[in-house]
């Protein structure tokens, strides 16, 4: 998930390896009074040497924030709208990828509180502390931001009269208010009450907002005469993947239309290999307005010439069902 290497450099030692007097300061076994939980997360470490005691406790009050961020994960993955996990990576990725550079940044207010040597063991022990309050402050911010953004989304998903930008529109609210979320998880960390900043709106429903704007975008699938003559069906398969429904006739408002070109390259070195271009177009049906274009590259190989073309039409279907839902809401807004 997050590698924890480096966070000695970052983290300050803010305690010298001089022995306490008395015997072992209270948070070796128990609960620090200078440092007290309803104020300060803590971590601790022991081990042979006063360096690696210090990294071991950075790793254990680390590893809070990285129990978090794989929780958030799943959340993700769960809020995807798209059937049978099709289309889902890009949004998992990004919103994970956001909160773990954003936790990594909190981690470096971790610092070494104190340290201890064990006179009869010589065994070292260190303190590991972060401010809630630094955490949970930075942490605010960064609600408060996603929730005007998601709110401004909102407002234009409801507001335009152009159904592809209002698709747009939900899909940005959806994936900022997973960021949002992902980051109430980490400050509810932080947060000694646990409660964080309730939220403005809910994913599940975004979530819901978007399927029902997708299935109100009725595109007919249309493959080129010198395309491969599955193509058409590849189309409508990635349309009800990416969660629209495909339509037939001439009164759907938008064509979806598709080309695909392949070139069997010969044998080399016994292997037979296939390259081609996929491209797909979106227009409107009434003005014949063009929204957008989009192409693709796929190049494939085999020992067997027909095995090298059944892989080139997988590429193009498994291409299709992942990138056509995000290539939509490109078009949608002229990206």
């Amino acid at each position: 998930m997050m590698r924890w290497i480096g966070i000695g450099i970052l983290s300050v030692t803010i305690a010298s390896c001089a022995s306490i007097p008395g015997g072992a300061p209270d948070w070796v076994s128990g609960k620090s009074a200078k440092y007290p939980d309803n104020r300060y997360l803590l971590g601790r470490g022991q081990a042979n040497t006063a360096e690696d005691a210090r990294n071991r406790a950075r790793a254990d009050l680390a590893q809070i924030f990285e129990t978090a961020v794989s929780v958030e994960t799943s959340d993700v993955t769960a809020f995807s709208t798209a059937p049978e996990g099709e289309g889902k990576g890009k949004v998992e990725s990004q919103v994970t990828r956001n909160i773990t550079t954003r936790t990594e940044q909190i981690i470096r207010g971790i610092q070494i509180a104190e340290i201890w040597q064990d006179p009869s063991t010589r065994q070292h022990h260190a303190l590991a502390v972060l401010s809630r309050f630094q955490a949970a402050t930075s942490l605010t911010q960064d609600i408060d931001r996603l929730d005007a953004a998601t709110r401004g989304h909102v407002e234009q998903a409801r507001n335009t009269p152009d159904l592809l930008l209002q698709v747009a529109a939900a899909s940005r609210a959806l994936e900022t208010q997973l960021e949002r979320d992902a980051v109430q998880k980490t400050l509810r960390v932080v947060d000694s009450t646990g409660r964080g900043v309730p939220p403005e709106f809910n994913s599940g429903k975004l979530a819901s907002d978007l399927d029902g704007l997708l299935k109100r975008v009725r595109m007919r699938p249309q493959a080129a005469a010198s395309s491969y003559q599955g193509l058409e069906g590849m189309l409508s398969g990635a349309m009800s993947a990416s969660g629209f429904v495909p339509a037939s006739g001439g009164d759907a408002p938008y064509v979806l239309a598709g080309s695909l070109e392949l070139d069997d390259l010969g044998e080399l070195q016994g292997w037979y290999w296939m390259r081609g271009t996929l491209e797909v177009r979106l227009t409107e049906t009434a003005s014949g307005k063009v929204r957008g274009n989009k192409r693709w590259e796929v190049k494939t190989s085999s020992q067997q010439k027909g095995t090298a073309e059944r892989r080139a039409l997988d590429q193009v279907d498994a291409i299709l069902k992942k990138e056509l839902r995000p290539t939509i809401v490109r078009f949608a807004t002229g990206g």
